[in-house]
């Protein structure tokens, strides 16, 4: 059965002279970025069809964005065989970006698992806690001594995760790299951290500057995955560092000064698509085609 139980139905047209899309029923469930094939059904016995019916999850005004996204995507040719302006329009909504969406929903929606609540009443939720607390806190002090030798700012939360892990372990919390759906151990993506356990928890590390930490300048990035890295109902906690720089033996250091333990279960998020390109791309094997002309130079 669905996680998604009330699914709002909706009936889009494509070119009536493309035969290829005849009699096709596809549904998709469309999430925050990406799109889940749930079935594919050719029915002879079905008279023909003149559009697609798909089913999406409840994101409104998400759920228009994502699923002209998903068309474009799925159905590229379809609406590239077509004049300009439906691409256009379809483009014109990718540029509309969505604001205050329920981090919980986007979970749930990409990873098919839930964030669960902090409660203050349940006393496993407070022993970690606790643990978690004191982790933070011996993770700072050691870093603040050792300092973080890096050129960015922004760098310094990679270098400070292994103070927090080490911190974790030693009160007795079983903290690791967090596995993907396929099993694998991966440190790229949300989140940096797993606590295995009851109850499980995921922790995502960050660092920030106290001139810019009442600002707008976005600071926390998620991005939807063919194998996520959250693959347990769990409680979802960010651990945060206000970094400070100073010089040691004439090199510039950061040491970590406050530290933040946030809960994500209320946490807003906004929605922007992103169209990018690799370097392979731009001028690499698969660019040959657009390479006008190169040359050295001496």
């Amino acid at each position: 059965m669905s996680r998604f139980p009330h699914h709002e139905k909706v009936r889009l047209r494509h070119s009536p002279t493309d035969e290829k899309f005849q009699r096709m029923e596809t549904a998709v469930l469309v999430s925050v970025g990406t799109f889940h094939p749930l079935a594919y059904e050719q029915s002879p016995a079905r008279p023909v069809t003149s559009g697609l019916r798909l089913r999406s999850a409840r994101l409104s005004p998400l759920c228009f964005q994502a699923l002209s996204y998903a068309l474009l995507v799925l159905f590229g040719r379809v609406v590239a065989a077509e004049t300009n302006p439906p691409l256009a329009a379809t483009l014109s909504q990718l540029a509309k970006p969505s604001k205050q969406i329920p981090f919980k929903q986007v979970i749930a929606a990409t990873t098919d698992h839930r964030i669960l609540d902090f409660e203050t009443n349940n006393p496993a939720h407070l022993e970690l806690r606790k643990k978690i607390l004191a982790a933070a806190k011996l993770a700072g002090v050691r870093a603040r001594k050792e300092g973080i030798a890096t050129a960015r700012a922004n760098e310094a939360g990679n270098h400070i995760e292994p103070f927090v892990k080490a911190a974790l372990r030693e009160a007795g919390l079983h903290a690791q790299t967090p596995t993907n759906a396929l099993g694998q151990a991966q440190t790229t993506g949300y989140p940096d951290i797993e606590i295995a356990g009851q109850p499980p928890c995921y922790v995502e590390l960050k660092t920030y500057n106290a001139a810019t930490a009442d600002t707008t300048q976005r600071s926390f990035y998620y991005s939807p995955s063919e194998h996520p890295k959250v693959t347990h109902d769990a409680l979802h906690f960010l651990l945060a560092y206000e970094l400070e720089k100073t010089n040691r033996d004439g090199k510039p250091v950061f040491i970590p000064g406050h530290w933040k333990l946030i809960t994500l279960e209320n946490l807003q998020v906004d929605l922007k698509f992103e169209f990018n390109q690799s370097n392979r791309g731009l001028y690499g094997s698969e660019a040959a085609k657009a390479l006008l002309d190169e040359g050295g130079i001496k």
